[in-house]
């Protein structure tokens, strides 16, 4: 018989995780955690990953549960190392993704007495997780019935919420003893509940939506749904509604506007394109250009639909929560709705096409730059790819093109931090058989080089860092260069070698600095049987020349 650790609550912890179905667990080395390690590593069931740099870590279990949509867990040692993972539970918590955090802690009569590795980790993240929970210390009936509760209800309320959810676990040494034995607790079961709305309350909404000539429906960071798009198509057909949508709603028809930023820049200020009512679904809006529209003339309703009671006014307009799914609240209105004559869409469309028009008669004569890179990688990204987008310049020039309509796309867009996304990209590559692209900057990129600070490469994920050495955002949005200090603190120039860090990790590298080597570059990346990165250096050029042409060329 195989042997566990001997701690009878991490014996009663693994296997209700094992009930629960949760079976990714993501290490990093220590030894507080020995007990925890010892126990999943017990059982063949687990699927199990070691990460060196927590920060990492978290952030690679963070893809894994964007592509799974179920809870991932990671497990660290006591001390600083806790800290190392809040940056992905921050971001988790605000994209709406489950984790469960296990963190090994000295016993609580240690702490503050200047114990090695040791600090206060109770509710260490309490302003980014759904719920918080301490471990007993002690081994007796009461105590194990009540690591079984604990247990139950963190995987539960990780679930329902989709969110992370912290057990912080104290342990008394000795940590490494083993034994065959295993105690079991019965899993408690969350029974899912639909949110439903009224016949009265739809009636009334429906009502309202009958009597407008003019409404938009905004889409932001969600994952795919079939259901929903369907839906949204049955409305995109009256002349009254307009649906714009960003790469990460993952929403797709012939109706719906998909470049939101180029389409504003040819109506920002027209009173007949500002509508009576908007409603917003899913998470954060990627478009600045949006939100600065609708904080300067309110839509006189603004109703936001997610199956929870949060209040995110961000038109500082909102008049209706609508605390159900958003498939199922369309679905629903559908059947009540009425076709309203209005030239509301057609403004809106044909504002669109002729974006689109001056798009790609721009873009074809276009120098190197960040752009024309962004539209090879639009060119050559093969069908069905799972596209990964770093944060700042990156994940916005993506949003000016249209992408074929079977690609997923995902960033890190809860918090839009440049901390983690390869180590996203690595994770959600574990988990999926899709060719994954991650399309970065330099420096998020090497902020996160420590993602391939482990054994796991996988095969399917494919990088191109967009190198304009440094944060090139700043210098296209207004202010930073006003100051004379846009180089060294906005900017940052970037001093490292990519190809050296890519050599330091055993990982293949292709680079590029022109149309034709990023052609062929490309096509190599794309055919390459392993962990891939491109470069694609863009720092010799006027970038923010380049798009300050372009959005006058779509203006005009």
């Amino acid at each position: 018989m195989s042997m566990t650790t001997s701690f009878e609550r991490i014996q009663i912890l693994t296997d209700l995780f094992k009930q629960h179905h949760v079976k990714h667990i993501v290490f990093s080395p220590g030894s507080r955690n020995a007990p925890l390690v010892i126990g999943f590593r017990n059982d063949n069931y687990f699927e199990t990953k070691t990460v060196i740099d927590e920060r990492s870590a978290a952030f690679i279990a963070l893809g894994m549960a964007q592509q799974l949509q179920e809870p991932v867990a990671i497990c660290s040692t006591s001390g600083s190392a806790t800290l190392n993972y809040a940056p992905a539970i921050c971001e988790a918590y605000y994209q709406k993704i489950p984790l469960l955090i296990l963190t090994a802690d000295r016993p609580p009569e240690w702490i503050d007495q200047g114990e090695g590795q040791s600090i206060n980790q109770h509710a260490i993240y309490h302003n980014y997780i759904e719920g918080s929970f301490n471990f007993p210390v002690d081994e007796n009936p009461d105590t194990s019935w009540q690591a079984g509760r604990i247990t139950n209800e963190a995987i539960n309320l990780s679930k329902k919420s989709s969110r992370p959810v912290h057990i912080n676990l104290p342990f008394r040494e000795p940590l490494y003893q083993t034994e065959s034995s295993t105690s079991k607790r019965k899993k408690t079961e969350l029974c899912k509940i639909e949110r439903i709305i009224g016949e009265d309350e739809i009636i009334k909404i429906a009502n309202k939506w009958n009597q407008s000539q003019k409404k938009l429906i905004l889409c932001g960071l969600m994952p795919q749904n079939d259901s929903l798009n369907e839906a949204l198509s049955s409305f995109s057909k009256d002349p009254s509604t307009i649906i714009l949508t960003e790469t990460t709603a993952n929403l797709q028809a012939d109706n719906f506007i998909p470049c939101i930023d180029r389409t504003l820049e040819r109506i920002i200020g027209e009173p007949q394109m500002i509508p009576e009512i908007v409603v917003t679904i899913g998470g954060p809006i990627i478009s600045k250009k949006i939100k600065s529209l609708f904080r300067k003339y309110n839509p006189s309703e603004h109703w936001h639909i997610e199956p929870t009671e949060a209040t995110m006014d961000v038109f500082t307009s909102l008049t209706k929560i609508i605390p159900v799914d958003p498939a199922y609240f369309f679905n629903t209105l559908k059947d009540k709705t009425q076709i309203i004559q209005s030239s509301f869409q057609k403004i809106w469309m044909d504002q669109y096409h002729q974006s689109k028009k001056n798009h790609d008669d721009f873009i074809k004569s276009i120098e190197w730059s960040d752009l024309k890179a962004h539209q090879l990688i639009h060119e050559h990204i093969p069908e069905k790819a799972n596209f990964q987008m770093g944060n700042s310049t990156a994940v916005r020039y993506v949003q000016l093109f249209e992408y074929k309509k079977d690609i997923q796309f995902n960033g890190n867009r809860g918090v839009s931090g440049i901390d983690g996304s390869t180590s996203t990209a690595m994770g959600a590559a574990l988990v999926n058989d899709k060719l994954t692209l991650l399309v970065t900057g330099d420096l998020s990129f090497v902020y996160d080089i420590n993602a391939f600070w482990n054994k796991t490469h996988p095969d399917n994920l494919k990088i191109i860092v967009v190198n304009n050495n440094g944060g090139g955002i700043f210098k296209i949005i207004p202010g930073p260069f006003s100051t004379p200090y846009g180089k060294e603190h906005f900017e940052a120039e970037n001093p490292a070698n990519l190809k050296h860090l890519a050599q330091a990790h055993n990982i293949e590298f292709l680079s590029a600095n022109d149309i034709e080597t990023t052609n062929k570059a490309l096509k190599d990346l794309f055919n390459s049987r392993s962990t891939c990165i491109l470069e694609l250096e863009t720092h010799h050029c006027n970038n923010e020349d380049v798009l300050k042409s372009y959005f006058d060329a779509i203006k005009n």
